[in-house]
């Protein structure tokens, strides 16, 4: 146990980060990072994204950043005019560092200290970033090496169980106070918190589509600053025309409202001479990528501010609907994943023949487990602790009293408790539920739909999902057919159908127009089955070479003959297809 006095940094208290290590400094800005650059000994360190290696770099003279253009050559000319060498990269430029050493001469895991800085990300980033643990490889071959992160992750990888880990702790209070606000709309809960708050605004929001709702609904789009990866800039700009948005962030660029997407999350600074009202937000029903893991997203946030922050908010949502799954029963299932997986390997393995190796290879690319290992087949424990971590996160997002607790139990926040409860969609759903018949009901649907500005609102988001609740098929049919395609059939639904099987790309059409128009248990006249099915057939422009039949319904269903009234014809007793 390592105990930080106030305003003391890890380089009052240690010459170096030991070997063999996991550097649980619990507290951010702690001086972890800056420790190794300032140690005299060559050393390369692994950061999670670009704009550190940026942020880093405008500190330090004498260090290389590599990512994106930095070749090998530029990294060898480095290695060559400097003497000491202390070199900031992604995983992903970890094979240009290399290949540059190979190159010098350079014995890359005796030179080099190899330190992995925010080592937490390892765990989260695997599932959508797969690179971001491929160094691990060589991490091991290193003479010297380290883990370090203000929030780890319990690894379950075994070669890391031999290394010590160190806790940073404090003696004094170092608890944020936070204000944690659930709602059931996220737009109102900003809405409401922006009355109050005049200053500076930073945002911290995993999802471009929710921003971009946010800055139009509450009308401050001209005020507001977005700053997120280059794809989703793109899509700012090219979809919303909105040109404020950013991929690298700067002071200067800054506005009153400040929008920061998941790449700032962790390890880079916002060296403000100011200290911002810093807002998180949460709304699983927009995006799951915006559900903020307290013990590691909301704590590195408030990390981010070097100079202080003036408060912090957490908005979020639940979702009810989630299914709970303890530990136990995450890795009961991996492990029985990896049961199956092994059993089918087994199969390939001992297949006399190339068909049934090819029959068995195919299979092992589909199954479940098969995302939990490397390229080369061997365990990415990473993405196994992923998996855990993701569904203990979500588990927490079930309830206001799950979410409370967590909060409660973390030893970086001292939280306060409040509500903004109130759902303006109830009374447009009363309206819904409240019309005499069905046709009439989906007509109200259909018209409100209708109504709705796109890119949809949060607000609309929720009226959507409500109203599919309430009546999925016109929700999917106004989705798929528009209003006035809708309003042309009269709210017909078989003609609705119909017209969605015709537009769509799924499935046989011939069978689910068939079935669309009859029904098991129900009796047709030999009259009605021949011109429905040629009705069907010249739709699709289907011409069969015999003559169609009454009896060509027994393709479909099983049937009984049966007189329909005064006519002959067949009762359906089950499908066949």
């Amino acid at each position: 146990m390592i105990t930080l006095h106030k305003g003391q940094y890890l380089s009052d208290i240690m010459n170096e980060i030991p070997s063999d290590s996991i550097l649980s400094k619990r507290i951010p800005g702690c001086g972890a990072t800056t420790l190794e650059l300032d140690t005299k000994r060559n050393s390369i360190i692994i950061v999670p994204n670009v704009p550190v290696i940026k942020s880093k770099c405008s500190k330090y003279d004498s260090l290389l950043g590599v990512y994106e253009n930095v070749t090998a050559d530029k990294i060898c000319h480095y290695l060559t005019s400097n003497m000491l060498h202390k070199i900031m990269i992604t995983p992903e430029s970890f094979g240009k560092v290399k290949t540059a050493c190979a190159r010098c001469g350079i014995d890359l895991y005796s030179h080099f200290f190899l330190l992995m800085d925010e080592c937490h990300q390892l765990i989260t980033d695997v599932d959508y970033r797969e690179d971001i643990v491929l160094p691990m490889t060589d991490f091991f071959r290193f003479k010297g090496k380290a883990l370090v992160s203000a929030t780890p992750i319990g690894f379950s990888d075994p070669r890391l169980k031999e290394f010590e880990t160190m806790e940073v702790n404090a003696d004094y209070d170092y608890r944020q106070e936070v204000a944690v606000t659930h709602t059931y709309n996220i737009q109102k809960a900003v809405n409401d918190y922006l009355k109050n708050h005049d200053g500076t605004i930073c945002f911290f929001i995993n999802s471009v589509v929710e921003i971009y709702a946010i800055m139009k609904q509450l009308n401050i789009l001209g005020d507001s600053a977005v700053y997120c990866a280059p794809k989703s800039r793109m899509k700012l700009r090219n979809e919303y025309s909105f040109d404020n948005a950013y991929k690298d962030w700067s002071a200067d660029t800054m506005k009153k409202y400040n929008f920061f997407t998941g790449r700032f999350f962790t390890a880079f600074d916002l060296d403000l001479p100011y200290k911002p009202d810093l807002v998180m937000v949460t709304d699983p029903y927009i995006s799951e990528y915006t559900m903020l893991d307290i013990d590691t997203d909301c704590i590195q946030i408030c990390g981010r501010f070097r100079n202080g922050i003036n408060s912090v908010t957490h908005i979020y949502r639940v979702i009810p609907e989630i299914i709970i799954k303890d530990r136990e029963q995450i890795e009961w299932e991996i492990s029985a994943h990896e049961f199956a997986y092994q059993t089918v390997q087994t199969l390939y393995n001992s297949a006399d023949n190339i068909e049934s190796r090819f029959a068995f290879s195919a299979a092992l690319e589909t199954m479940p487990f098969r995302k939990y290992l490397y390229p080369d087949f061997t365990k990415n424990w990473f993405a196994i602790d992923n998996e855990i971590n993701e569904v203990l996160v979500r588990n927490r997002y079930q309830s206001v009293e799950s979410a409370t607790k967590w909060y409660d139990d973390c030893h970086f926040f001292n939280p306060t408790f409040s509500n903004c409860e109130y759902n303006p969609n109830d009374e447009k759903l009363k309206i819904i539920r409240s019309a005499r018949s069905v046709k009439e009901k989906r007509r109200i649907m259909v018209q409100q739909l209708s109504e709705m500005e796109v890119p949809y609102s949060e607000y609309a988001l929720d009226y959507i999902n409500d109203m599919r609740k309430v009546d999925p098929f016109i929700v999917e049919a106004f989705e798929i057919l528009g209003k006035e395609n809708i309003e042309e059939l009269k709210c017909n639904e078989r003609k609705i159908r119909e017209k969605m099987i015709l537009i769509q790309r799924k499935g046989n059409k011939v069978i689910r127009l068939i079935k669309n128009i009859f029904k098991v248990g129900n009796r047709y006249s030999n009259e009605n089955i021949v011109n429905e099915l040629t009705r069907i057939f010249k739709m699709l422009n289907i011409h069969p070479e015999e003559k169609i039949e009454p009896k060509l319904i027994n393709s479909y269903y099983q049937s009984v003959p049966c007189w329909v009234g005064k006519n002959r014809g067949y009762q359906l007793i089950t499908e066949l297809i």
